[in-house]
């Protein structure tokens, strides 16, 4: 945070100039602030520990498990940061630790989606309760240690505004991008990336709950997007059907995810981990244009060197989705090169 905005934003490109291929760091890289500086972040995580029921709520000290107390999130959205402020509450009385996922739900209430392992007091369950009765919170889900499924209060259901300008719902728990604002961006310009190539086959690797498919149905022909976690295929179906729009959801790894032989554009937006198992296959496969998205240049790095044999660079983007951190979204376009058709 001692940087300036514009040097944040020079020190990310240079970042990810480092991480490209040696015959790509010549290239034009754009980059596309964030909408906000501080009070951005729609999405977050903070850990619990409850020792003798009196909680401490933060995040992670340095090279421990324990939690630090703050007394304001300067990156959190204001109905994020009241939130923050409500969960030491809401858990007293409880014994044992925690993390809980914060997010927005219907009507940019709080939802919350606890996993905690030791005691979580019966007492929590009732404060739960009146927080949604007095419409505090939209809702809540509280998964235990030992218990066979989570308990769940009101509605914990985290809502966003689409890309397209519509809802879209999210998973209890599950991934979302940092930034509702910055996401759209994101989105925006990656169907932006694929409107000229026509792709009659496409095949989006890591989808989530529908991101960036609602907007990339309508730029191919036939969409699959493969997803690993159940809730979020649920949760992309519905999206596509409130919008009445075709697609295939298949619950699936996309790392070993088998697409089919006509496939002629991928679109990849893996974990922190990246997708070097997917990188390898689409370096030996027919696959004539990918659009990979990374939170990680190490990885994106790694996974780049696989594919720059196979495919020639056609653009790069950096996306500021976490202002005042290390971090940066990138957006690389390839385009098979010409005689390497398996």
């Amino acid at each position: 945070m001692h940087l300036s905005l514009e040097a944040q934003a020079r020190a990310h490109i240079e970042h990810v100039r480092a991480a490209l291929p040696a015959e790509w760091r010549g290239a034009a890289i754009d980059s596309h602030c964030a909408p906000a500086a501080v009070a951005y972040r729609s999405r977050a995580r903070v850990h619990v520990t409850s020792e003798r029921g009196t909680p401490s709520v933060g995040m992670h000290a340095s090279r421990t498990h324990l939690p630090v107390d703050v007394e304001a999130c300067a990156v959190l959205a204001p109905g994020l940061e009241n939130a923050r402020r409500m969960v030491a509450r809401l858990v007293e009385g409880s014994r044992g630790r925690g993390d809980v996922q914060l997010a927005l739900g219907v009507d940019r209430l709080p939802v919350f989606d606890f996993r905690w392992a030791g005691d979580f007091a019966a007492a929590c369950f009732a404060r739960l309760d009146q927080a949604v009765a007095r419409r505090q919170i939209a809702g809540a889900r509280v998964t235990s240690e030992g218990a066979s499924r989570p308990a769940v209060v009101g509605d914990p259901t985290p809502w966003l505004e689409g890309a397209d300008g519509l809802p879209l719902r999210g998973v209890s728990g599950g991934f979302a991008q940092a930034s509702d604002l910055t996401s759209a961006m994101l989105a925006r310009h990656v169907a932006e990336l694929v409107r000229p190539w026509h792709a009659d086959k496409a095949v989006e690797l890591y989808a989530g709950a529908g991101n960036f498919s609602v907007l990339l149905a309508r730029e191919v022909g036939e969409l699959v997007m493969v997803e690993s976690n159940r809730e979020a295929c649920e949760a992309a179906r519905m999206n596509l059907a409130a919008r009445g729009i075709e697609g295939r959801v298949v619950e699936a790894d996309g790392d070993s995810f088998v697409w089919s032989p006509m496939t002629r554009l991928a679109v990849i937006d893996p974990p922190r981990d990246g997708a070097r198992a997917a990188a390898l296959r689409l370096a030996s496969s027919r696959v004539a244009h990918v659009v990979y998205v990374s939170c990680d240049t190490q990885t994106l790095q790694r996974d780049l060197q696989i594919l720059a044999p196979a495919y020639e660079l056609r653009s790069v983007a950096t996306f500021e989705m976490f202002p005042q951190t290390s971090h940066i979204e990138t957006v690389v376009a390839l385009e098979r090169r010409r005689g390497k058709r398996p």
